[in-house]
């Protein structure tokens, strides 16, 4: 597993702490949606694990938010600069058993996986649901993109301030679905898990060490052992995992 250099083509806020940034290099290792890639940065220890939101033959897209002295060195960085990213690193969201009617929760920067996941599943026609989870409408990103792919959209704030006021589990109250895939706090994740009437997959959002599966720092309990969040995940089976 090597470092590969990848030009910075965007890098633009969506929000006041939220960026998308749009990198240009080999996108081959990329085999599914809710897959990562980690970052290299000057004179930090650590990489920055950041969740694929989007790529094509030439480009990957990601949406980061400004949390640390990492992000925030990402976040000042311009058009034609150069990134060293591992990339298509864990395991990704599996399609086949979406059913008709998926229904996608993200919450805060959980949401950009779930963009290239509704992009795939609206290219096999189904039916799908996305709710995005906020705590307040000026942290709000990506409906429009969502809604243009074809998928039905609900928006929840904590504080009211846009669409359903609450959680996101809140709008899966008397939705028709028939499979969920989620992505956020693990908090909100046990939230759908607990609120949901069907199987799903959980993306979670972990610290991870190294990225690739030898640390072992980022273990979750399963009914199937431990299993390595970098590596086994981000995206494990609801049905598989010990809360």
């Amino acid at each position: 597993m090597t470092d590969k250099t990848y030009k910075i083509l965007e890098n633009t806020p969506l929000t006041s702490d939220v960026y998308k940034m749009i990198l240009e290099g080999d996108t081959s290792a990329i085999k599914a949606a809710g897959q990562f890639v980690n970052i290299k940065l000057t004179a930090k220890f650590l990489r920055r694990p950041i969740s694929i939101c989007d790529w094509n033959d030439t480009t990957i897209t990601i949406i980061y938010k400004v949390v640390g002295e990492g992000t925030d060195q990402m976040s000042k960085m311009e058009v034609g600069d150069t990134l060293e990213v591992l990339v298509g690193l864990g395991n990704g969201y599996n399609l086949e058993k979406s059913g008709d009617k998926p229904v996608l929760l993200g919450g805060g920067v959980g949401v950009p996986p779930l963009y290239g996941l509704a992009k795939l599943l609206r290219k096999q026609n189904k039916e799908v649901t996305v709710i995005l989870g906020f705590n307040t409408a000026s942290e709000i990103f990506y409906k429009n993109e969502f809604e243009a792919l074809g998928a039905k959209v609900f928006v929840t704030t904590v504080d009211g301030s846009m669409g359903v006021q609450g959680f996101a589990t809140k709008c899966l109250e008397g939705l028709d679905y028939t499979y969920y895939y989620t992505c956020g706090p693990k908090p909100m994740l046990k939230a759908v898990y607990d609120a949901a009437n069907t199987a799903g997959q959980l993306s979670f959002e972990e610290r991870m060490g190294c990225g690739f599966g030898a640390c072992m720092g980022c273990t979750c309990k399963t009914k199937s052992g431990n299993k390595r969040i970098c590596k086994e995940g981000p995206v494990l089976e609801s049905e598989d995992v010990i809360w």
